[in-house]
């Protein structure tokens, strides 16, 4: 996605991405991969969080890479992943924002409106009520309170889908984000696993980003490659369905080769 002027994004926030000597990249000071990884692998992982973050503002965020030498490069991360590198620092704001305020309360459309994909800031255009928890969402996460923000998702979620239909970019948006976060909090892979392949499922077909879905369906095979270690029973029960969204040769063979080892 092109960004056309830069300098329209908003600040803050800006996500600090760091890297240090054994491959561990963290963003504002939270680690986001394990050691080993080469720096570039390290610096793609981090730059992939701070996409999910920007995909929870539902448009670019500014972001800023540190290296070890003390060098900083200001950059522009977008939703669909594509970075811009700035020839100027970051803007310092001078004071820190209002909270946001609802709007006045709208009449409500008594039939749903067209189903674009969502692009740019599309949380403009949600019932004042949706904004309120969308704006609830984000600071959750920002907080780190991934349980809360996906309780917060899945009850947007519930609303968008009846506002607008269940299979309007802007439900499917919000299915999405839950997705993610629930990956990051990896407490039960067996519930990550059943809801990324609802995600993959619901998107297919759907006004919704490709290169997204195929992400996901990375991460789904990834997920359930866990629960085969958490519990082999559950992934057996679900491999059929893993198996019907993967797109890549490899990673089906993985699943077949699994499911014909010996218990």
């Amino acid at each position: 996605m092109a960004i056309t002027n830069p300098d329209q994004i908003p600040h803050p926030p800006v996500y600090t991405i760091t890297i240090n000597a054994n491959g561990i990249a963290a963003v504002n000071g939270e680690e986001v991969t394990t050691p080993g990884l080469t720096v570039q692998q390290a610096r793609v992982a981090a730059l992939a969080e701070v996409r999910i973050k920007a995909a929870y503002h539902g448009r670019p965020v500014r972001a800023l890479a540190k290296e070890a030498d003390g060098t900083a490069w200001p950059l522009i991360v977008d939703t669909d992943g594509s970075v811009t590198a700035l020839n100027h620092p970051h803007p310092t704001p001078t004071a820190a924002p209002p909270p946001p305020r609802p709007a006045p309360e709208q009449p409500q459309p008594t039939t749903p409106p067209p189903a674009p994909a969502p692009a740019g800031d599309w949380t403009t255009d949600l019932p004042p009520a949706l904004r309120v928890t969308w704006a609830q969402l984000v600071a959750q996460e920002q907080a780190g309170s991934l349980t809360e923000a996906i309780s917060t998702a899945k009850h947007l979620e519930a609303a968008l889908a009846q506002h607008y239909g269940p299979q309007h970019a802007a439900p499917l948006h919000v299915l999405t984000l839950r997705a993610w976060l629930t990956l990051r909090l990896g407490e039960s892979w067996a519930e990550t696993t059943s809801l990324l392949i609802e995600t993959v499922q619901r998107r297919q077909g759907a006004p919704v980003d490709a290169d997204e879905t195929e992400r996901l369906t990375r991460n789904l095979h990834a997920a359930w490659r866990k629960l085969t270690d958490e519990d082999p029973e559950y992934a057996r029960e679900i491999a059929a369905d893993v198996m019907d969204l993967l797109d890549d040769d490899k990673r089906s063979r993985d699943v077949v080769r699994w499911l014909g080892a010996p218990a």
